[in-house]
């Protein structure tokens, strides 16, 4: 029964904050305007403060938390590590932000049946050091975030980085999945649907596991989450090359992806690379150097990494336009060796072989803080797009066609737009457009940025107006990959999922969401679907 409220304002926002800490603990609710402030900000924008931040501990708490805040009238915005910079999880009417990081623990690892379960908070960082020590791995093992990217995070936005190679987005890795919906109720999607079944096949006729994925918290808050395993590969190498052209490189990393040997890859333009290389202070790259070593297969394979590393120095992309780098891996030498030739042959005369600096480095320390500014101190966006292949080139190409109307005014802002690839899978071609700009950052970026690196901008002076254009940019950029059949991870509140989509497909998404929240207090706003 919703509760009879005052018809003064304050009155009103009083008995919900007196509601919401009497029913569930002061543990559980969180009302400081500092933390408020904080949780109503993401990676690039900020959204309507919420009324409290909702923390709970268990998947039971978690229910009585979605229930008590429709009960009372508040939106539900779900929230992981926090990483999204499509206003995800930001409040676009009255509500509560629920906040998963309490719910981290690893349920059980099931090394008979290939499985593991842990709560929607655990991250990526915390999960892969368990498994580690087992001697296994999810397929997909997460985001370069994933320091703090959240299992649940990553499965709401399909993520990709970490295994993307060979085994597609987060999703693709998921059997099962507990999730709490409106009103606090649960379901479970896979095999566990049944009593007594354990979260090992999701396949079992329709399927609800898929359902969650990639909903940005639509449909509902994701609790308990049961992955796939693998035995972890026992030897990695990786390949970097060089291109004069982007068309050379794109050519290149499609024939790449279509062999399905190369578990993880990335590519960029030479600007991009010199910036990250000379990034981190000395001590920051000796300690990538020790660990470039210890990802060696044995002592003098570490050796022989470090060695080639420091040969290589820091400029490691020479005069090459593009670069794609790769890590293949697997349980013997001769199959990575196997692999690597695959690789090589791919790419045949369309690339030059490069130091490969990128790959070690990236296996050596796969999760690190992630980037919210560059290395010369200016903020960063990178909004994103996946491409057929037969796209990617002709999108390059008109997207930064169409840049250059904006050449004029970026310029006082010293704004940029740099560009990283990757391929996801054998079918799809991430074009991600990282814009940079002269700007202060708010709260969020204060919190997860070194404090070293704050103090080296604060002269800096905020810009709405470069926030303003870079916002044009990033529309530009979401405009031309729609064109050429663009589609989106994290979509959130930004990317166009419900335009022109089929009408069969719209009224079923749409039916979906009016059983699984009939007040439309679930994230509102999230895929686009009405608020």
């Amino acid at each position: 029964m919703t509760p009879s409220f005052e018809t003064d304002q304050g009155a009103t926002e009083l008995n919900v904050k007196t509601a919401l800490l009497n029913t569930l603990g002061a543990d559980c609710v969180e009302l400081s305007p500092s933390e408020i402030t904080y949780y109503s900000q993401d990676y690039y924008s900020r959204g309507m403060d919420v009324e409290a931040v909702l923390r709970p501990d268990s998947i039971e708490a978690l229910g009585r938390c979605v229930a008590l805040a429709e009960e009372l009238g508040l939106a539900i915005f779900p929230r992981g590590g926090g990483y999204s910079y499509t206003s995800g999880y930001l409040a676009t009417q009255s509500g509560v932000l629920l906040d998963t990081s309490r719910m981290n623990r690893i349920l059980e690892i099931n090394a008979v049946d290939n499985y593991v379960t842990v709560e929607a908070g655990c991250t990526w960082a915390k999960l892969d050091r368990a498994l580690r020590e087992h001697g296994l791995r999810t397929p997909f093992w997460g985001p370069l975030s994933g320091l703090h990217a959240t299992v649940g995070g990553g499965i709401s936005q399909g993520s990709i980085s970490l295994g993307s190679g060979e085994y597609g987005v987060s999703s693709e890795s998921v059997l099962d999945m507990e999730v709490v919906v409106a009103g606090g109720r649960r379901i479970k999607t896979g095999a566990s649907g049944q009593p007594g079944h354990p979260p090992f096949f999701r396949n079992y006729g329709p399927d609800l596991t898929g359902l969650f994925c990639s909903d940005c918290g639509a449909f509902g808050i994701k609790a308990h989450i049961t992955l796939r395993l693998i035995k972890r590969p026992r030897y990695t190498q990786g390949l970097s090359f060089g291109f004069d052209s982007f068309a050379d490189c794109a050519e290149a990393a499609a024939k790449v992806a279509t062999e399905g040997v190369a578990a993880d890859n990335i590519g960029t333009s030479r600007r991009r690379l010199s910036d990250a290389a000379n990034s981190g202070t000395l001590l920051d790259n000796v300690r990538t150097l020790l660990r470039i070593g210890r990802s060696g297969n044995g002592v003098f394979d570490g050796l022989k990494r470090m060695v080639r590393t420091v040969r290589a120095g820091r400029e490691f992309a020479t005069d090459a336009e593009c670069s794609m780098h790769y890590v293949v891996e697997g349980a013997t030498q001769a199959i990575v060796a196997a692999k690597a030739d695959v690789v090589r042959q791919a790419v045949g005369v369309l690339g030059t072989k490069i130091a490969n600096t990128v790959p070690n480095a990236m296996r050596a320390e796969p999760f690190k803080d992630h980037a919210m500014f560059s290395s010369t101190g200016q903020r960063l966006v990178p909004p994103s797009a996946i491409l057929p292949f037969s796209e990617i080139v002709d999108c390059n190409r008109d997207f930064f066609a169409a840049l250059e109307d904006f050449e004029e005014r970026m310029a006082p802002f010293n704004m940029n737009v740099l560009i990283a690839t990757a391929t996801v899978g054998t079918t799809g071609f991430l074009f991600e457009t990282v814009i940079a700009w002269d700007d202060q950052g708010d709260e969020f970026h204060h919190r997860h940025t070194a404090k070293s690196v704050m103090d080296s901008i604060a002269h800096i002076a905020p810009s709405p107006e470069a926030r303003k254009l870079a916002g044009e940019i990033r529309a530009l950029m979401i405009e031309t990959a729609f064109k050429h059949g663009g589609v989106h991870l994290q979509i959130g509140k930004t990317y166009p999922y419900m335009r022109d989509r089929d009408a069969g497909a719209t009224a079923l998404l749409k039916t979906l969401k009016s059983h699984v929240d009939p007040s439309g207090k679930m994230n509102p706003g999230s895929l686009g679907l009405p608020l």
